[in-house]
């Protein structure tokens, strides 16, 4: 009887304890949705605008989307900037820039049919107004200089319809700036290697106008000239630490501590290709494995147009989800870049829609708030997690924009 009755006494002791682990867990859970949810959350990239140009209709719910209308509500998103990128695969010289103001038109159409959901602001008071109305900032990005066909007339039209950062280069230079993949793959033959003197001019007109300096995709030397030239802060919006994964569109250690020393910040990209140096070799892999279906869609699609490049990760999706790195990894990445310049410089800027797929446990939009639990797992404080959410942003866009 008395070896029963400890028996049940243990089976009640276990039923207690894991009655309280229960409790705690939905308690910390509780407790990382409320820190989510206050915090001014921004992501500086993402590339969604190129599904809607195809049809697609994202202010709907998007299964193959990383993000839409739903996904931004349930990642607590209360800024998003959107990218405008032109293909200079599928556009020529003399088309960039009207195919950048169609793509700005595109996200003004989106506005225009939620209008109090939705709105596109122009200064850090729109910022403030939006938030405080439950509405998502929807920020302008033009990614890539060639949009500005050489013109700064054309700079200050993109400025005046919304852009409020200029991503000096994409994978492409221009005829005054030198890209990272250029200056690393063909460094040789290149006429020239950073910035011209019209690209500093470029630069100036986007301090005097309050035009956010993005140094993604820049050359090394690109961004040297960026930092001599500039006299506001800069941006990265959508790259991470070389040291971890060494690859050309990361950012070694000296330029992170000069973007310190300019009082910018860097916004961390969640590629898995620019988090994890395995996971390239690994991509390639799968992709020769089905070369088959890729050649087959090759003859449906044009190679070089975002409906291929769709179909294709739709392909290769399934198997890619088991080789990419886990959120963790996008973790390291902040916190390096935290201890070694200061948590008051960086920030999130995933690419969503903009890379084939993302690591597990943030496959899409939605799960932003593991972003939080993560961070605060880690040690960090709830005033310094809301600096990496937004905080940061908020805080170099006033600089800028003043």
């Amino acid at each position: 009887m008395k070896k029963l009755i400890r028996m049940l006494s243990l089976s009640k002791y276990k039923l207690l304890s894991s009655l309280i682990i229960l409790f705690l867990f939905f308690a910390c859970e509780k407790d990382f949705a409320k820190i989510h949810d206050e915090a001014f959350v921004v992501d500086t990239h993402n590339d969604v605008l190129l599904r809607s140009l195809i049809g697609r209709d994202i202010l709907k719910d998007l299964p193959e989307s990383h993000s839409d209308l739903t996904k931004f509500k349930k990642g607590g998103m209360d800024c998003q900037v959107f990218s405008i990128w032109v293909s200079p695969f599928e556009f020529g010289e003399g088309e960039y820039y009207n195919r950048a103001n169609q793509m700005i038109s595109q996200l003004e159409y989106l506005c225009s049919r939620v209008p109090n959901q939705w709105a596109i602001p122009f200064d850090y008071q729109d910022l403030v107004y939006n938030d405080q109305k439950g509405i998502l900032s929807c920020m302008i990005g033009v990614e890539g200089g060639h949009a500005i066909e050489n013109d700064l007339g054309k700079l200050d039209a993109l400025y005046n319809r919304g852009m409020r950062y200029l991503g000096i280069t994409w994978n492409n230079s221009t005829s005054w700036a030198t890209s990272a993949k250029d200056e690393t793959e063909k460094a040789d033959s290149l006429e020239f290697i950073g910035l011209t003197n019209f690209g500093k001019d470029v630069i100036r007109k986007c301090n005097d106008l309050g035009v956010m300096v993005d140094v993604s995709h820049s050359g090394e030397k690109t961004f040297w000239d960026i930092i001599e030239t500039t006299n506001k802060p800069i941006i990265a919006s959508h790259s991470s630490v070389y040291k971890i994964c060494p690859h050309f569109r990361n950012l070694k250690d000296d330029q992170l501590i000069a973007i310190k020393k300019n009082g910018g910040v860097v916004f961390v990209n969640f590629y898995p290709g620019y988090i994890d140096s395995t996971y390239l070799d690994k991509y390639e892999i799968v992709k020769k494995q089905f070369k088959s279906e890729t050649d087959s869609l090759g003859k449906l699609y044009d190679t070089d147009s975002d409906l291929y490049w769709y179909k294709e990760n739709e392909l290769l999706e399934p198997k890619l989800s088991g080789i990419v790195p886990d959120v963790g990894t996008v973790i390291d990445h902040i916190d390096y870049i935290a201890k070694l310049i200061g948590v008051d410089h960086v920030g999130i800027g995933a690419d969503w829609d903009g890379v084939e797929i993302l690591p597990r446990g943030i496959e899409d939009l939605s799960k932003m708030p593991i972003i939080t639990e993560k961070l605060i797992k880690r040690g960090y404080s709830v005033r310094d997690v809301k600096k990496i959410l937004g905080g940061n942003f908020k805080r170099v866009f006033k600089e800028i924009t003043s």
